[in-house]
């Protein structure tokens, strides 16, 4: 949408300093070819504007901290867990999938694998069952970095967390849960959750 926006500016733009131009030319008695000075092809006008919109991604690739272009990575992904029974010693199982985009998150084990290095937001959810007392911890290639706790306690509690973090292309997002401990499935309170909100070299 910005490049379509930028390309009629400048289209304008070119235009009118041409215009203003030649007027100044005709004013001073030069005597120069209409075709000359006047205005130029559309085709040499076209070319500018893309060099000038080349500009413009080389500019926002750099307010972004990248350091060279980057090709985009459309990448989002929601899961639900359906896992009714004791918590496994293991990922949870956020098995049911509502969204995949780049196909990074693996139902099967649990896991979210960055496809590209950037910017990335992760959100965890989750609701024991009346009465279990469950921490909830979310991990990157195995070191915890957050923890959530709901106390039970003969009632349902939501815990949640999101994190906005810079992850490196292979490292590994998921969440793990007290073993044995059960969630409330009745209803989609457990929710696993991200997407890349910018690719790139992050500090």
């Amino acid at each position: 949408m910005y490049r379509t926006i930028l390309v009629y500016l400048c289209i304008g733009l070119i235009h009118i300093i041409y215009k203003v131009k030649c007027d100044l030319i005709k004013r001073e008695n030069k005597q120069l070819d209409g075709k000359q000075c006047c205005y130029r092809t559309l085709d040499d006008a076209m070319t500018e504007i893309e060099d000038l919109a080349g500009k413009l991604d080389k500019l926002r690739n750099k307010s972004y901290g990248c350091k060279e272009n980057t090709p985009e990575h459309p990448t989002a992904f929601t899961a639900l867990s359906t896992f009714s029974s004791g918590l496994p010693n293991s990922p949870i199982p956020f098995d049911k999938v509502i969204a995949n985009v780049g196909n990074s998150y693996n139902p099967s084990t649990g896991k979210f694998t960055a496809p590209v290095s950037g910017l990335y937001s992760i959100s965890v959810s989750i609701m024991g069952l009346h009465g279990n007392s469950i921490h909830v911890k979310i991990r990157k290639n195995g070191q915890e970095l957050a923890r959530l706790w709901t106390h039970g306690g003969g009632r349902g509690e939501v815990a949640s967390h999101t994190l906005n973090l810079p992850l490196k292309r292979g490292d590994q997002m998921w969440a793990s849960g007290t073993p044995g401990k059960k969630i409330y499935v009745g209803e989609p309170y457990n929710v696993f959750s991200g997407i890349l909100i910018a690719s790139g070299k992050f500090n």
